[in-house]
């Protein structure tokens, strides 16, 4: 019990470590599998907010190159009126819808608006006394180029974006070679429009951006788009590098970067699963290993138990394994172990003198041993020199080892070459006795014919003549002396009758004797089978007419190799049977040739035969019925000699039967039998 928990326990330990073992790894490649998948996410996502940074910057470059169309009017005509500029921001405005007001800043004062009636206000405003937005004035005039900065709220309500642009004009020459400051020019424009003109709505429904404008230090001034307040973790950062200065786009996707994959959740459950899977694997091998393990030890405990010796060799001829009987037998240990070769151990057997029979041919001996064993199946007997008999038996498995028994047969054959000895007496005593029977019976029977027709004698026909001589006495004498004669014929016919059944019995101890002892002979040659059917029918047709039955006879033309007395002994013992256990109907003898087998079918309407008994009437000495020898009479052997006779021709016996409606026996033999067969077959059957 406690080594049966002590194996549960290990095994626990070990499927919760393998278990941890998976998870981990799982952990780790879901880890590995978020990163990639994360950084796949940035990769996706710059390559899309780098075509976002390219239209935004192809739109303030736009709106720059716009507000230069109107410095270089200004520089054009420095002195240009409210009037003059109002025309023409009139027309510009009406191309660039966004626009919401223009300023001219000569010297820096603000002297010239657009539209004029909403922005009054804003003339005379001098940048140099504005310190919120003197710094951006100074640095677009220090720069020489167009500057943007925004969102600011307005005045008049919403945001706008600021486009600063320095104008200059040429020298009094006309030479722009060194051109003179005359001011700033600034143009508002719609914040909304100018993000819409973006066209960033649909990015801004997938990521979350922010624009900025950064000092030269890195640090934020302002935000150009996005929430002010927004804070995004690890975002994707793209720098404009605008000759104004430094913006900054930064993004994540919305609401940021995601915590796991889409599919962590059914990943985590697969994890499990296959977690589960592999446990339930391990489990199932550790818990095969230890039925292999504990099969193991019941094969080796099976073994070892066995009262023979068992050995097993691998495909290269080493022992394997075997037990303490083996080596028993053998009668020493230091070569029986593990790693020896076969060939090893028959030379030390015959070293040690334990093998007789290879006394002066070892290597002959050896070589022929180790054919043997490669033929697949070898057994043998060995007489070791102790006088025991060990019978070996090799059998190679389909992967080339060898498996072999040796069992002590020294009782057994001893037991078993009394028991032949006994039998042969046996067989030798029926044979005497049956040829000691028949001799006397013989002559019997002859005698008996004699006496039947003893009428016929000489000595019967001279009383007869002598009583007929005499009118007197012939009347007187002569129907006494009929009625005698009648009378012993009858006897006579009785006690024929009688005899002969008595020689057929005989007869089949004879023959039962004889197949018993592999003696009986079988004489083959080409005999026709009509000449083995009807003779057999017509012999018996007497005994099935006076018993009131029919006979059926059907022959078919064609030759076979058999002994036809013999098959016709198979026939008439068929025939007789057929006519002893039927009271009414038919009896059929049938004959046909199909391809190169000949059928004979023996068939009746007798009381049949029960289909557990259809194999053991063929036995010898059985009867169906307890009670049928003395009702039918019969020793039980023939059939068993009919197939035995079947069998020795190549051919066989079977029957059919149903139980009270009749039985049929089918004999067939080959036209031609492949190999002709002198005597038949000993033993072939035996009691049951």
């Amino acid at each position: 019990m406690t080594a049966v928990l002590s194996r549960s326990v290990r095994r626990v330990i070990v499927l919760l470590v393998l278990g941890g073992v998976i998870l981990g790894f799982g952990h780790r490649i879901e880890t590995l599998s978020y990163q990639a998948y994360v950084q796949d996410l940035k990769l996706d996502a710059a390559r899309e907010l780098i075509e976002v940074r390219e239209r935004i910057r192809t739109q303030i470059f736009d709106q720059i190159l716009k507000l230069h169309e109107l410095t270089t009017i200004i520089s054009e005509n420095p002195d240009i009126s409210q009037t003059e500029f109002s025309a023409r921001a009139a027309e510009f405005s009406a191309r660039n819808p966004e626009v919401l007001n223009l300023a001219a800043a000569r010297d820096l004062v603000v002297n010239i608006v657009h539209p004029l009636e909403s922005n009054k206000s804003v003339l005379g405003l001098d940048y140099r006394e504005n310190p919120a937005q003197l710094p951006k004035v100074q640095q677009a005039m220090n720069s020489g180029s167009g500057l943007i900065t925004g969102p600011v709220d307005l005045v008049q309500g919403g945001r706008g974006m600021i486009l600063r642009q320095p104008v200059f004009y040429a020298q009094a020459d006309g030479s722009m070679t060194s051109p003179r400051p005359w001011g700033l020019l600034s143009m508002v424009i719609d914040y909304d429009r100018f993000v819409e003109q973006l066209e960033i709505s649909e990015t801004l429904q997938t990521y979350d951006v922010v624009i900025r404008e950064l000092d030269t230090a890195g640090n934020v001034e302002q935000v150009i788009v996005g929430a002010p307040d927004i804070a995004l973790a690890d975002p994707i950062k793209l720098d404009f590098n605008f000759a104004f200065g430094l913006w900054e786009l930064a993004a994540t996707t919305k609401g940021g970067w995601p915590d796991h994959r889409p599919d962590f959740y059914w990943n985590w459950l697969l994890r499990l699963l296959v977690a589960a899977a592999a446990m339930t694997f391990a489990s199932y091998v550790m818990r095969l290993s230890e039925t292999r393990h504990l099969a193991e030890e019941r094969l080796r405990t099976g073994i070892e138990a066995l009262d023979h010796g068992f050995v097993m060799f691998d495909p290269s001829g080493t022992l394997v394994l075997c037990n303490e009987k083996y080596r028993e037998i053998h009668g020493y240990r230091d070569v029986i172990k593990p790693g020896s070769t076969y060939e090893r151990i028959a030379r030390d057997s015959i070293r040690r003198g334990l093998v007789p029979d290879a006394v002066g041919k070892e290597e002959e001996w050896i070589r022929i041993w180790l054919e043997k064993r490669e033929q697949g199946a070898f057994e043998t007997e060995q007489r070791m020199s102790d006088g025991r008999i060990i019978r070996t038996s090799d059998r190679r498995m389909e992967d080339g080892s060898v498996v072999g028994l040796r069992i002590d047969v020294t009782d057994i054959k001893r037991a078993l070459m009394a028991a032949e000895d006994a039998n042969k007496a046996k067989t030798d005593f029926m044979g005497v006795l049956s040829h000691e029977l028949r001799t006397p019976l013989t002559v019997i029977l002859g005698h008996v014919r004699l006496a039947r027709h003893f009428d016929r004698a000489k000595v019967a026909r001279d009383l007869q003549d002598a009583v007929h001589s005499d009118p007197q006495t012939n009347a007187a004498l002569a129907p006494k002396l009929d009625a005698v004669f009648a009378k012993l014929g009858e006897t006579m016919q009785t006690v024929e009758r009688s005899g002969n059944h008595l020689l057929t019995l005989i007869n089949e101890v004879l023959d039962f004797a004889k197949i018993d002892a592999g003696s009986l002979s079988i004489d083959m040659a080409p005999v026709k089978i009509d000449d083995i059917v009807t003779p057999s029918a017509e012999q018996l047709r007497p005994m099935i007419e006076d018993k009131g039955l029919k006979l059926h006879v059907a022959s078919t033309k064609g030759t076979l190799l058999a002994d036809g007395k013999r098959i016709q002994q198979i026939l008439i013992n068929l025939l007789s049977n057929a006519i002893k256990f039927s009271d009414q109907g038919e009896i059929s003898l049938v004959s046909r040739v199909r391809g190169e087998v000949v059928e004979f079918r023996v068939t009746d309407n007798g009381i049949g035969i029960p289909e557990e008994e259809l194999e053991r009437v063929f036995e010898p000495f059985h009867q169906v019925d307890s009670t049928a020898t003395r009702r039918f009479g019969g020793t039980g052997l023939g059939l068993a000699i009919s197939r035995d006779i079947a069998i020795a021709h190549g051919g066989n016996l079977v029957a059919t039967s149903i139980l009270g409606k009749g039985s049929s026996f089918l004999l067939t033999l080959p036209m031609h039998p492949a190999h002709a067969v002198k005597t038949a077959p000993a033993k072939v059957t035996e009691p049951a």
